[in-house]
């Protein structure tokens, strides 16, 4: 091969003259094949170089992210305010957001570590013949690895992007309801758990039937007694949907627990005898796990203590508090 001396690429000058001997040889041998595969090595190295760097990036861009979530999260003054009555709500936000950001880490981490075992395997000279890597009918290249992982995050920004207008709105939601039951926490329609909790039985009843037609709904039964069977308050939704309630008032000094039995003998009443279209258990006390998950196999609400601040305190409809339709669906328990 003839090397052209005025060209704008050169051999530099290698003062060693073992060296000089060593690359004038193989420049010597050199064919069209081989300064070809030397130049695709090269450029692939180069191009796979980009790729684990721009990797590395949105890796380092994520954590970024997290570390500004987890710091976001802990802060009591969260944009500007102590989110007194969503905080349960924010975490939640923040919770699913953080827990989604760290999904697109593992899987980048993933993605980076594989494109970089490809580019070990591609910037190492091959003990072979270069050429033979570009054989015709070769497909083998690492460069193949490293640009399946990239393309496999590719997504990713978008995703994260998405991820953020998601829990942006979300916060802004919750700031909207934050200063809504802030001030219905403030109203004279405002019962709190500690004035509840001074409430017998009966006047836990009647405030629960009360709550019931706060809610829009007509008030068919506001208090139980002798003959019951169970059934408490009965209401009825604008929509015709009948509302059976059992009340388990309980006093701060007895730390009482709802039992699965309690809900257990309920259901045995709401439906077959008072026709429910929604059985409702209210407690301004707790609900054991088992309660619950019988309750929940059963489509039996429960609003304990949590529920009934939300209820009571501070102003959220029976239908948010316990995730009804205002309007019948095929959905609701027949």
């Amino acid at each position: 091969m003839i090397i052209d001396r005025d060209a704008r690429v050169v051999p530099p000058r290698y003062p060693d003259r073992d060296v000089r001997r060593w690359m004038g040889d193989a420049l010597g041998k050199a064919d069209q094949a081989d300064l070809l595969a030397a130049y695709l090595w090269v450029q692939e190295i180069s191009i796979g170089r980009e790729a684990c760097t721009g990797l590395r990036r949105q890796r380092d861009a994520l954590r970024m992210n997290l570390e500004r979530l987890e710091k976001l999260k802990g802060d009591s003054h969260f944009r500007g305010r102590t989110w007194d009555f969503t905080r349960v709500e924010l975490d939640s936000v923040f919770h699913a957001f953080i827990k989604m950001v760290k999904d697109e880490l593992d899987l980048i981490g993933r993605c980076f570590q594989q494109a970089s075992l490809a580019f070990e395997e591609l910037s190492t000279l091959p003990e072979e013949d270069l050429s033979t890597r570009y054989a015709p009918g070769r497909v083998d290249s690492p460069l193949n690895t490293i640009a399946e992982q990239w393309d496999e995050i590719a997504p990713s920004t978008e995703r994260f992007a998405a991820m953020n207008q998601r829990a942006l709105a979300e916060t802004q939601h919750l700031e909207a309801v934050d200063d809504r039951r802030n001030l219905f926490a403030q109203s004279q329609k405002s019962y709190s758990l500690r004035r509840i909790q001074e409430f017998d039985g009966k006047n836990f009843e009647i405030l629960v039937a009360w709550l019931t037609y706060r809610d829009g709904m007509k008030v068919i039964r506001q208090h139980g007694g002798t003959g019951d069977r169970g059934a408490d308050v009965i209401s009825q939704t604008p929509d015709g949907r009948r509302v059976v309630v059992q009340c388990k008032q309980t006093s701060r000094a007895a730390k009482q627990m709802v039992t699965s039995t309690n809900v257990q003998t309920f259901n045995g009443t709401a439906r077959l005898e008072h026709k429910a279209d929604i059985a409702l258990m209210v407690t301004n006390g707790t609900f054991s796990e088992p309660a619950r998950d019988f309750a929940n196999d059963h489509a039996i609400h429960l609003i304990g203590a949590t529920e009934l601040e939300r209820w009571a305190t501070w102003g959220d409809s029976l239908y948010e508090v316990v995730g009804i339709s205002r309007e019948s669906t095929s959905e609701d328990p027949a």
